[in-house]
């Protein structure tokens, strides 16, 4: 947060946030909070109310130190007297007085003036010329000024820098509320100032997202690691570091991972080994995708045991993967690698479908829009053209079955900020409400009915967040022609199957319908270069296996 007030709020806006989280993790995490964290809440709520202001200024802030000359707050009255309050609860320090923070990260923070003359030495020529770079400063300043020597001149130019302190504890506190370091105080005032609408839960109906410390401890270790990680990972010669760092903090986890932590977990091993395998670290990486079974590791180390000629094993993990995964991109990964081996001239599925498309030439000046450019082609032929893509589908299902998602097991809501429940899109989710989906389901068979509930919940819940709603893109004209066109059946068991899969296949449905009269067809277009993937392939299998008009058209430049 900046020191600008923003319009249409309080003054202390990020006060009355905090509050609100603050109050939620004492009423329901208090058996989980240690003897520090209680102490750090004490603390900061016995502070009057100009220090906790100016302290959550500061710690709300990515900035480590502040100019204490630079402080600005109109709604704080005594900026000096929180101050030296703050400094006497050790929740703020000045430098040189730090423990665990480099003064050198205080460089971040200064401008390039500033830097400048901390390295000018009285009678002296200038090290450096006014002209280079900032970077070239700053390391000059690291590798030739000791900590010591740089808060001296830093004093000699009466620059007082300060840092708040226990910020670790103001982030594990939102971290609780949350669930996630994804979100913090700006998601507040990303609501209130409109830009975001959210269903409204009340706060009663709030639950905790962690049942027990361990689950959290866990979540916030491979949290915190990551953003370590994704930060190192920048540097030159950093596989040594990282990977020392992986084993004494990250490998000790695995045995005794909790499930709430497993998906967070599998994705930073992903995310560090595929940057092992971009250093040509091909072993390291290998042994890390061997401590998970999730679909993109075991693609991934199938890949890697041929690339090191090791196809026995590539082969049993292949198999492994279709035994295992569901998720469609994946499975044929493993389906195509199988195939290709037991027959050498195996064509892919996906390729073979892209050989066999229908040529469609077109102007070169639809290069840049492709799919623009057969809309053109199929209107000047009087046909209907719009752009449907996942958007159409994922509209229809979020108005037809909203009350589902939002109004059954409201356990799955932590905080305010949520577009789904958080078992959204699992397994559990369709089973447990298979009843109430069919309900929904069954009033298709009343046209005027269904499209009530489709226009009532559009209109009663306009703008506010859904996973499966596009309101930019909301057209109930288009929605009209394809349920005019679509036998019913079908377009049942399209939209049953998505139900039940929607973790995996809410995307991947054909670019473009066409309409005239009765005919109709949706299209997938491919450019000469573009290729076909998965979960496309799929969808146009599973359209023609319900007899819907589909159309897998190759593009063709004059």
């Amino acid at each position: 947060m900046d020191n600008s007030p923003i319009p249409n709020l309080s003054p202390t806006y990020y006060w009355d946030y905090f509050q609100y989280v603050l109050r939620y993790v004492t009423k329901h995490y208090a058996e989980l909070l240690d003897e520090k964290e209680k102490a750090f809440i004490y603390e900061f709520e016995n502070a009057s109310f100009s220090a906790q202001c100016l302290y959550l200024r500061l710690a709300s802030r990515r900035t480590i130190w502040f100019q204490e000359d630079q402080l600005h707050y109109s709604e704080i009255e005594s900026l000096e007297a929180a101050m030296t309050e703050l400094f006497h609860l050790n929740l703020l320090e000045r430098i040189g007085q730090s423990n665990g923070q480099s003064v050198y990260a205080c460089l971040n923070n200064l401008n390039k003036s500033i830097c400048f003359d901390l390295i000018q030495i009285p009678g002296q020529k200038s090290p450096l010329a006014k002209s280079v770079a900032k970077s070239v400063l700053y390391q000059y300043i690291v590798e030739n000024l000791s900590e010591e020597e740089l808060v001296q001149r830093l004093e000699k130019l009466q620059i007082g820098l300060i840092r708040p302190l226990q910020t670790t504890y103001f982030h594990f506190i939102q971290f609780l509320f949350f669930g996630s370091r994804n979100h913090d105080l700006t998601d507040f005032v990303i609501r209130d100032l409109g830009h975001r609408q959210f269903i409204e839960i009340d706060e009663a109906d709030l639950v905790p997202y962690f049942s027990k410390r361990e689950e959290a401890i866990q979540k916030w270790r491979v949290s915190i690691w990551r953003e370590w990680f994704f930060e190192k990972s920048k540097e030159d010669h950093a596989v040594d570091e990282v990977m020392a760092s992986w084993q004494a903090n990250m490998w000790p986890l695995i045995p005794e991972l909790l499930e709430l932590c497993i998906g967070s977990f599998e994705r930073t091993l992903f995310h560090v080994a595929r940057w092992l395998e971009r250093q040509g670290e091909l072993e390291m990486a290998l042994s890390l995708y061997e401590e998970s079974l999730a679909g993109a590791s075991l693609e991934r180390r199938v890949r890697l045991l041929v690339k090191l000629k090791r196809l026995d094993e590539a082969l049993m993990w292949a198999r492994t993967g279709l035994e295992l995964i569901s998720n469609p991109k994946e499975r044929h990964f493993f389906e195509d690698f199988l195939l290709k081996q037991a027959s050498k001239k195996q064509i892919k599925q996906v390729t073979a479908s892209l050989k066999e498309a229908e040529k469609l030439t077109i102007s070169i000046e639809w290069k840049d829009q492709v799919e623009e450019g057969v809309v053109d082609y199929f209107r000047n032929q009087g046909y209907y053209a719009a752009f449907t893509e996942n958007r159409v589908w994922k509209n229809l299902m979020g108005l037809w079955f909203w009350e589902l998602i939002f109004q059954q097991n409201r356990s799955g809501f932590h905080h305010p900020f949520q577009y789904a429940p958080s078992h959204y899109a699992r397994e559990n989710f369709a089973n447990d409400s298979a009843a109430e989906f069919h309900t929904l389901l069954k009033l298709f068979d009343d046209e005027k009915s269904w499209w009530d509930l489709l226009e009532q919940n559009a209109a009663q819940n306009q703008g506010k967040m859904n996973p499966l709603v596009d309101w930019q893109n909301l057209d109930f004209d288009l929605i009209r022609r394809l349920v005019r066109v679509i036998p019913k059946s079908a377009l049942v068991e399209v939209v049953s199957f998505m139900w039940q899969h929607l973790a995996t296949h809410a995307k991947g449905f054909p670019d473009l319908f066409i309409q005239k009269g009765e005919e109709y067809a949706f299209i997938e277009v491919k450019s000469p270069n573009d290729h076909l993937s998965a979960i496309q392939f799929f969808w146009h299998d599973f359209f023609r296996q319900q007899e819907i008009a589909v159309r897998l058209i190759r593009i063709e430049w004059i």
